[in-house]
């Protein structure tokens, strides 16, 4: 009895592997439509930076950011990472020319696997020098801190899509560069997929899809 009750719980459980930022910026805002949506499922989030092992370990699905080229895993595209400035309004309103950026702070993640160098490029001008500003290991520091008006951020879409909808942030000059990385979608290549993980793959496309559809306004923000 004990064991099929064991088995029932880990039937009824999906175990989420994903990075505490993601989590926390924008996977835990759109829970509760996931929990009305599939009611008997109880969702379990393993928010860690770390990439787990889905062979050994109880992680039914995982959401990575990178290049998709992971070994024993099933890799499917989520989102393509496109990265743009963000700034608090105040320091938007000083911002008239891309060439005004030398005149405030970036804020940098010491971590970060993106440039200034490729938006740059985007943009279609000479990178510039910025003001010295502050520098942290984790995104979430650099997203609060850009959002207290310490200066510009290199921001991508799911980190401040909520803060961008609610004007906390503004994306100044309506100009997104590739990236080259993306977040995928990853599942052992040895296992089957139960429903769960079926299901919860097309809730995220779902909120996935609804949440790009607020950047429609982007490319024409100044």
């Amino acid at each position: 009895q004990a064991v099929a009750l064991a088995d029932e719980a880990s039937e009824c459980t999906l175990v989420v592997s994903v990075a505490p930022a993601f989590a926390s910026k924008w996977l835990l805002p759109r829970l509760s439509r996931h929990f009305a949506r599939h009611p008997n499922v109880l969702l379990r989030i393993d928010a860690s930076g770390r990439i787990a092992d889905l062979d050994h370990s109880d992680i039914d699905v995982g959401i990575r950011m990178g290049d998709g080229k992971w070994p024993g895993v099933r890799a499917e595209l989520l989102l393509a990472q496109e990265v743009f400035p963000v700034c608090a309004p105040s320091i938007a309103a000083r911002l008239k020319s891309i060439e005004d950026l030398a005149q405030t702070c970036a804020i940098i993640d010491e971590r970060s696997m993106i440039s200034w160098d490729s938006w740059f490029e985007a943009a279609g001008v000479k990178p510039v020098t910025f003001l010295k500003g502050a520098r942290f290991t984790d995104p979430m520091l650099c997203l609060e801190s850009a959002i207290a008006g310490h200066g510009v951020m290199l921001a991508w879409q799911l980190l401040t899509a909520d803060a961008l909808a609610d004007g906390r942030l503004v994306a100044p000059f309506g100009v997104r560069a590739e990236s080259g990385l993306g977040y995928w979608l990853v599942t052992s290549a040895s296992k089957s997929e139960s429903r769960k993980v079926r299901d919860f793959k097309a809730w995220i496309r779902e909120e996935i899809e609804a949440t790009m559809a607020q950047f429609g306004g982007l490319d024409s923000a100044a």
